[in-house]
């Protein structure tokens, strides 16, 4: 792809995933919301045949948010390719090739999951105590734990593109060396010439 065609359809991505994105996150605080502060106050100490009803009520909001930012994950997915891309052509080497793109859209992709999946965990972590903190204890160990293999790949995508970078400018710096050598061999030659013609 071009630079001008990587660009539109970036922005193309951005216009068209964002707006979806705010709606689904704002259904899923609503949702944590009325469950923290409403439906959890009115249900302590109720028993729906042996279960309480703020476990059920907790693990209902749970599921519903968890199935809201699975809708989003691809508006989300979307959005970090458009802003990789958008790097790419801002930021990163000459042209923009596809190989360039592919790794600033990785390395957004991880950076921006691990806070998605933060953000996620704090509301329904406060949820899932109310299951069970053992479960949001291991729960919140295992998310870590993705989250520095994550952000350890999203890393070496960057190192990757420093690199390719860093070699492109060795290689302009090595031709401007280059073609400055054979310069002055050039004017040495025509020097020496026109001393001999001078005898």
């Amino acid at each position: 792809m071009t630079v001008d065609e990587v660009t539109i359809e970036s922005k193309r991505e951005i216009y068209d995933s964002l707006p979806k994105l705010l709606v689904y996150m704002s259904i899923a605080v609503l949702i944590y919301l009325f469950a923290m502060f409403v439906f959890l106050p009115l249900g302590r100490g109720l028993v729906i045949g042996g279960t309480p009803t703020s476990t059920a009520i907790s693990a209902i909001a749970i599921l519903s948010i968890i199935l809201l930012m699975w809708r989003s994950s691809r508006e989300i997915r979307d959005i970090c390719d458009a802003i990789g891309g958008l790097i790419a052509v801002n930021v990163g080497r000459e042209g923009a090739c596809d190989e360039e793109v592919e790794h600033y859209q990785k390395a957004v992709k991880g950076v921006v999951y691990v806070f998605v999946v933060v953000f996620v965990f704090l509301f329904i972590g406060s949820l899932l105590t109310e299951i069970s903190e053992a479960f949001a204890g291991i729960l919140l160990v295992i998310i870590f734990i993705w989250a520095v293999y994550t952000l350890y790949s999203s890393g070496m995508a960057i190192s990757a593109e420093i690199e390719a970078t860093a070699n492109e400018i060795a290689g302009k710096l090595e031709k401007k060396i280059v073609k400055g050598t054979e310069a002055e061999t050039e004017v040495e030659v025509e020097a020496e010439t026109e001393a001999g013609y001078g005898y």
